[in-house]
């Protein structure tokens, strides 16, 4: 069982030639609403992939008997710890990528307001996700997990949400962290960190790199690379959920890290093929298939 912490969210995705100069504006061809939240995101990709997943988030009033309510009821990911809040709308994301497929996000936090208001659960579960949302429910979360599970750590579009102190106590109380090439850069000079920095607090850090893959990190000091599994890249958005997943289920099924990021790839690289974070998640045998399709037997 993979417990994930964070945002549901409903995610709005356009895709721009250009992003526009302050006082300035650019034509959008359409807009479509999708299901979102990387929280959510991430549940719903280790469910695809074949293991049992909770999410614990915050939603509002406009997310009881919903689309996206019942969507995740059918899959099969456990809802029954989401507060639901009377006076607050699901947050909503509205997401902008341009031609080289940087992305600007504008989020609304709504119901997740409410997560200062409320305690973490007992952690009965094998590993705890926690995605991008409330700094302090999710350093308290960490802290109480922390020894009885895995702790992995995700802070994704949030960071700069996160003080100098939370976000180095969470890390002290994370076993895997997950940042991308930019999130890495901006810790590193946040905390003043080196690499072995954070090696002396976290068992496993992962780096995604886009297009030049990722790398993993142990505290052994052992360096394992990771190639892109190539795809045709409509929209990137949730790529790095799916990332997330599928390395949590190969560490689940015992897998060696290089398969595990290997997995992971994979997951990804089908995301990328369809608009919308869930758009197009695979189960584990479409990801086994791929990476045979590639040359990798696993």
């Amino acid at each position: 069982m993979i417990t994930c912490i964070g945002h549901i969210a409903l995610d709005y995705i356009f895709n721009i030639d250009r992003f526009p100069e302050p006082n300035s504006s650019v034509q959008i061809p359409s807009a479509k609403l999708y299901y979102g939240g990387a929280a959510a995101n991430t549940a719903v990709a280790i469910k695809k992939l074949g293991v049992d997943c909770e999410l614990i988030s915050c939603v509002g009033y406009d997310f009881k008997d919903s689309r996206y309510e019942k969507y995740l009821k059918k899959l099969g990911v456990n809802i029954s710890k989401l507060y639901y809040s009377e006076d607050e709308e699901t947050p909503k994301a509205w997401i902008f990528t341009d031609k080289e497929n940087n992305q600007i996000t504008f989020f609304l936090w709504g119901a997740a307001k409410h997560y200062k208001e409320l305690n973490p659960p007992n952690f009965d579960t094998n590993i705890v996700h926690i995605a991008t949302g409330d700094p302090d429910y999710n350093l308290r979360a960490a802290k109480k997990a922390y020894g009885k599970a895995i702790v992995s750590f995700d802070p994704g579009q949030d960071l700069p949400q996160y003080s100098e102190n939370s976000l180095r106590e969470l890390i002290k109380h994370t076993n895997f962290l997950f940042l991308n090439k930019y999130e890495f850069d901006r810790i590193s000079k946040m905390l003043n960190f080196n690499l072995d920095d954070f090696l002396k607090y976290v068992d496993i850090l992962v780096v995604t790199k886009g297009e030049k893959g990722s790398t993993i990190y142990t505290e052994e000091n052992k360096k394992i690379e990771i190639p892109v599994i190539k795809a045709k890249v409509v929209d990137p958005t949730g790529a790095g959920d799916a990332y997330r997943a599928g390395f949590l289920v190969a560490y689940l099924k015992k897998y060696p890290l290089e398969k595990c990021g290997l997995i992971a790839s994979a997951a990804a690289s089908f995301v990328v093929e369809a608009k919308g974070s869930q758009t197009n998640l695979p189960t584990w045998d479409m990801v086994l298939n791929r990476l045979k399709r590639h040359g990798f037997n696993l």
